[in-house]
């Protein structure tokens, strides 16, 4: 990576600022917050045990830890959300898990750049998967909401579907991963 040129991304990132995909709606910033500050968490603890570098893993195990508060007060506040304004806060959920993106999304590279942290298992859908939005739901026992009205109803089952879908295709992921493995083992690059 080049210093400078890092640099001048970082300078014209901060002078154009950053537009949230999800800044329509409160509820759907909480719930993007929620599921990106754990991504954010995961993504570091991954990249600080695969770095080799017990100086990196230490520094990015703090880093981890701080993201790891931000989400639970996030969490938490999704989760008294649902509690005031159920059907609505599905529908964001829903949205949300449906439409997920991480923040660098618009940075220059970042398509190479997660094909790389996906081959290398910081961040992949098996780990956005199994890690990041499962957990989430599965706290706030988000698919067993009862009582909710036919908008929210609606949501809480295109969400169910979405899952299954994201399971299905991040089984594919990971058996195409096990293939690449195989063949740079074979060929003595593992």
């Amino acid at each position: 990576m080049d210093p400078d040129k890092l640099e001048q991304f970082r300078m014209a990132h901060m002078a154009e600022g950053f537009e949230s995909d999800n800044r329509h709606s409160m509820l759907h910033s909480v719930a993007y917050v929620a599921f990106q500050e754990l991504a954010t968490r995961v993504s570091h603890r991954n990249t600080g045990h695969q770095s080799g570098d017990p100086v990196c893993d230490r520094m990015l195990a703090r880093i981890a830890t701080d993201e790891n508060l931000h989400m639970v007060f996030y969490r938490n506040l999704l989760g008294a959300a649902f509690e005031l304004a159920p059907d609505l806060t599905m529908q964001a959920v829903r949205d949300v898990v449906v439409n997920f993106r991480m923040p660098g999304h618009g940075m220059p590279g970042f398509e190479r750049a997660a094909a790389q942290m996906a081959i290398g298992e910081i961040y992949n859908m098996r780990i956005h998967h199994d890690d990041v939005i499962q957990p989430v739901l599965r706290f706030l026992k988000v698919m067993q909401i009862d009582g909710l009205g036919p908008e929210g109803a609606k949501a809480q089952e295109e969400l169910g579907l979405y899952m299954g879908g994201l399971d299905s295709e991040a089984a594919k992921f990971d058996e195409k991963l096990a293939a690449r493995k195989a063949r740079m083992a074979a060929r003595g690059r593992a």
